[in-house]
C-alpha cells in the first residue's frame, strides 16, 4: 500500500496583530531597533524578535541591514504605505476612544525636556500622587518631538508653540536664557563681564541649543572660543560640569532655583515661551485631563516665581 507523504505545511501569510504593523513602521521610520525601542518603550531585543517573526509569518525579508541603519527591502516597501494607513486609522481610533474614556487609572505620558522634567515637574508630582494614585505619569524627556496624534505622549511641555490645528496649546510661563558659572569657578577666574570677555574663560557646550536661530549669539561664542572644556547634548550633564567648576555655559534662567550657580551680568536677550500642548481629541478623557489641569495649575502657581520674565527683559528676542 503506497502511503500518501504529508504536505508540508506553507508559513501563512498574515501580518498575525496590530502590534506587528506598530514594529515594523517604528524601525522603517526610525532606521534602527535601537530607536524603534525608545519609541514603542520597550527593549532593542524585544523589537529584533518580533520583527524576525513577522517575516516569518509573512515569508519575506522585510529590512536590509547597513552601517547606516536598518532599510526597507523592496517587498516591504510595497507595503509601507497600507502600514502607515493603517497605523493612522488605528490611531484615530485610540485617539477618540481616549478622548471618552471616564476612568481615573491607567497610564499618562508626559514629554518634557530634561531639564524642566528633572528640576521642577518631576519635584511636583507628589500632590498629584496623593490625589489619584491610580493615575502612573511616565514622564518621558529629549529634546525630540513626540507625536500626540500618533500618541507617543498624551501632553508634551514645549517651548515653541505648535502649528497643527489638532493641537490644543496653552502658554504657561516663559524664561531667560541666562549664562551661569559655579562660584569656586568665579573665585579661581574671575566674573566676566562682556561678551568679548568670554574667549578668555572655559566654555561647556551643551550642543543641542546650536538648533535653535535665536542662540546664535551663543553658538558664535562656543564657535570662536580655545577653550572648549566639554562638549554633550545632556543639560543634566552640561548642569553638572559647570556645579563642578568646569566652566561656564548657558541654561533657562530658572536653573538658580535649584542649582548653586551664578548669573553671569551679561545680557543674551533671548526668551523662550513655555506651552502645555494636548491634541483635542486625547485632552477630555479623564484621566488625562485631571494631569492636563494640574499641571497648569502648577504653572500658575510657580509663574512668578520661577517662569516670568523681569520687567526688562519684556522686549527680548523670542526663541
Amino acid at each position: 500500500m503506497t502511503s500518501i507523504s504529508p504536505r508540508k505545511s506553507k508559513v501563512p501569510n498574515i501580518l498575525g496583530d496590530w502590534d506587528d504593523v506598530r514594529f515594523f513602521l517604528a524601525v522603517a521610520k526610525t532606521g534602527s531597533f535601537s530607536a524603534a525601542a525608545t519609541q514603542l518603550n520597550t527593549k532593542q531585543t524585544t523589537v529584533g524578535r518580533r520583527i524576525q517573526a513577522l517575516e516569518r509569518r509573512l515569508g519575506a525579508k522585510l529590512f536590509d541591514r547597513h552601517r547606516h541603519g536598518m532599510e526597507v527591502t523592496p517587498a516591504a516597501r510595497g507595503v509601507l504605505v497600507q502600514a502607515e494607513s493603517m497605523l493612522s486609522n488605528a490611531t484615530s481610533i485610540e485617539r477618540h476612544l481616549a478622548g471618552l474614556d471616564r476612568e481615573m487609572s491607567g497610564v499618562v505620558r508626559v514629554a518634557a525636556t530634561e531639564g524642566l522634567a528633572a528640576q521642577w515637574l518631576v519635584p511636583r508630582l507628589t500632590e498629584l500622587r496623593r490625589m489619584h494614585s491610580d493615575i502612573l505619569v511616565q514622564v518621558i524627556v529629549g529634546d525630540q518631538v513626540l507625536d500626540l496624534a500618533t500618541r507617543q505622549a498624551d501632553l508634551a511641555i514645549r517651548f515653541f508653540r505648535p502649528t497643527s490645528n489638532q493641537l490644543v496649546a496653552a502658554r504657561v510661563g516663559q524664561f531667560a536664557m541666562s549664562i551661569f558659572a559655579a562660584p569656586a569657578y568665579v573665585e579661581q577666574y574671575g566674573m566676566p563681564q562682556r561678551l568679548d570677555d568670554l574667549r578668555a574663560h572655559h566654555i561647556v557646550d551643551h550642543t543641542t541649543l546650536h538648533s535653535l536661530p535665536s542662540m546664535k549669539p551663543w553658538s558664535e561664542v562656543v564657535e570662536q572660543s580655545p577653550n572648549v572644556v566639554l562638549r554633550t547634548n545632556s543639560s543634566h550633564s552640561a548642569i553638572e560640569a559647570v556645579k563642578a567648576a568646569w566652566g561656564i555655559s548657558v541654561f533657562p534662567s530658572y536653573i538658580s532655583k535649584t542649582a548653586n550657580l551664578v548669573e553671569v551680568p551679561i545680557e543674551l536677550n533671548i526668551t523662550r515661551d513655555i506651552w502645555l500642548v494636548s491634541h483635542e481629541e486625547t485632552n477630555k478623557g479623564a484621566r488625562i485631563r485631571a494631569v492636563i489641569d494640574y499641571i497648569r495649575e502648577k504653572f500658575r502657581q510657580d509663574e512668578r516665581e520661577w517662569f516670568s520674565l523681569p520687567s526688562s527683559g519684556r522686549s527680548m528676542v523670542a526663541a
